[in-house]
């Protein structure tokens, strides 16, 4: 008879405490090592995860923090994501001005410089252009998948880390609030010391129509969170954390996010200031869990909430 072997240890990522079957993977439990928990092999040395050979019905290790693609993808998908965010507007409001003319809808002139500014300004262009985001959010994410699953041969969302780390959905609506709640009051302390215009780009955008605020608050709320988190705590933190130090790379996501956004608030410096602090507290989780579904959740909920305030108080 062979005694079973016990063990107090836990997993380092979720805190769960590893049990006596030896299903550890360099003291990560079989969740958090990235294994499909649903073909879960049977006890004993020969069957320990460590062991497993590729006959065998557990699946690949996959460490989120180990990805197979390096640095230079990973900055080339965030290039990417932010070329499809300029260009694919762009490209949008030429179809559409073209269409107009085949339609012989008023158009301006394109000779004319006020009344091209007067026309791109109009609010059913500026909601077609919040729309195309849809599209440029959908071209990203494709990116991503076929960097990730290599054209469909790796799964992509277990790549990313798609897990709550040990911890349920509860824990993490609770702690998004946290969050929502420390980033309004960093705010309020914020604007006391750092200049905070109503005047810059994203704010005239809200101002434009009911229709654009309402186009603006879906986007945020249910595609940007993901596409977002796919890029920048996915794929380019991955790629990022292989070549850099945990710090310099929460450092350089941090940054990379907020600054992104820097034209579009240029001059509301508490809204960049608060941009940053929230881009910060995700990549220390997705740091600290290995997964980016909490930081999508996070994401999401904070940006739900920014919106209903954005519909409730037009102008803000």
């Amino acid at each position: 008879m062979v005694d079973q072997i016990t063990t107090s240890k836990s997993c380092s990522v979720c805190g769960a405490t590893l049990g006596n079957d030896g299903l550890e993977v360099n003291g990560l439990c079989l969740r958090c090592a990235g294994y499909d928990v649903g073909q879960r092999p049977g006890p004993g040395s020969a069957d320990t995860l460590a062991n497993a050979s590729a006959d065998d019905s557990v699946a690949e290790v996959i460490d989120p923090d180990r990805p197979h693609w390096g640095a230079a993808t990973g900055i080339g998908v965030w290039v990417a994501s932010v070329a499809a965010i300029i260009v694919i507007p762009i490209i949008t409001v030429i179809a559409w001005y073209v269409i107009q003319k085949v339609r012989n809808a008023p158009v301006p002139l394109l000779s004319s410089k006020d009344e091209m500014l007067e026309w791109l300004k109009s609010p059913n262009l500026l909601l077609v252009q919040v729309l195309s985001t849809i599209l440029a959010h959908a071209v990203t994410i494709a990116v991503c998948w076929a960097v990730v699953t290599r054209l469909g041969t790796r799964p992509f969302w277990r790549s990313l880390g798609w897990s709550w780390a040990g911890r349920s959905v509860w824990y993490w609506v609770v702690f998004s609030a946290c969050v929502i709640i420390a980033l309004l009051i960093i705010d309020q302390g914020l604007v006391k010391v750092l200049p905070q215009s109503e005047e810059n780009s994203f704010a005239e955008l809200l101002k434009s129509s009911q229709s654009v605020r309402v186009a603006i608050a879906a986007l945020a709320t249910f595609t940007a969170p993901i596409v977002e988190e796919t890029v920048y705590r996915g794929v380019l933190f991955a790629s990022m954390r292989k070549h850099l130090g945990l710090v310099a790379t929460v450092i350089v996501i941090t940054l990379l996010f907020s600054g992104v956004h820097v034209l579009q608030y240029w001059g509301a410096w508490v809204s960049v200031a608060g941009l940053t602090m929230l881009s910060l507290a995700l990549t220390v989780v997705r740091a600290r869990t290995k997964s980016i579904l909490p930081c999508v959740m996070i994401h999401t909920l904070n940006n739900a909430f920014f919106s209903v305030l954005i519909l409730l108080n037009k102008a803000s």
